[in-house]
């Protein structure tokens, strides 16, 4: 029994810590890992590399993400950034940081895997373990969503366009991901009340 009672504490633990930072549905955020777990990372060298994700996890609509709009925010200082989009043909209408992305329905569209969507790849360094660096996701200033937020059409269907809710909580442009910030000042989702933007589309 007792043996039982531990092998489900373990299971239990396990399952805490992996949890995704965003459990809502249609969430949407920037990760230092391709599954949605890590939004904290300090760096320990000059000139530190570093790679961040821009994911959209549990989304309702599984046939995957045919195009998305977004903007990404930085504040701090990174060297050398770069961006890459997922998928097989993508075209971004501007310039990353600013995303208003069409990849193309069906087989075109970017899948979901393991609860997530990948939509974008940052690289970049960071010169000194003291540089500070903060990220935010919010809407495009004229993006296609009413009211405005993040958001992404379905992938069997550019026409069907779906919100998408922001890790961090609402108002848009909070903290999603921190780097050499001590303690972290990312607040998960599942801390935040979020009934003030999912009230917005009742």
């Amino acid at each position: 029994m007792k043996k039982a009672i531990l092998t489900l504490m373990m299971i239990a633990i396990a399952t805490v810590a992996f949890a995704q930072i965003d459990p809502d549905e249609n969430g949407i955020g920037l990760y230092f890992d391709e599954f949605g777990y890590e939004v904290c990372m300090s760096t320990a060298a000059p000139f530190t590399p570093i790679t961040a994700y821009l994911l959209a996890n549990n989304i309702s609509e599984e046939s995957g993400v045919s195009g998305f709009e977004c903007e990404v925010t930085t504040d701090g200082p990174l060297t050398a950034s770069a961006w890459a989009l997922n998928g097989v043909q993508p075209l971004n209408v501007f310039a990353a940081p600013l995303f208003a992305v069409g990849l193309g329905e069906n087989e075109l569209a970017t899948p979901v895997i393991s609860n997530v969507v990948l939509l974008a790849t940052l690289t970049a360094y960071v010169l000194a373990p003291t540089d500070q660096v903060s990220f935010g996701v919010k809407n495009l200033d004229a993006g296609s969503f009413t009211p405005p937020s993040p958001g992404y059409a379905a992938g069997d269907n550019a026409g069907l366009l779906v919100p998408l809710q922001v890790s961090s909580g609402f108002p848009f442009g909070a903290a999603v991901a921190q780097i050499n910030i001590d303690p972290c000042g990312v607040v998960a989702n599942e801390d935040v009340s979020f009934g003030s933007v999912k009230a917005l589309y009742r």
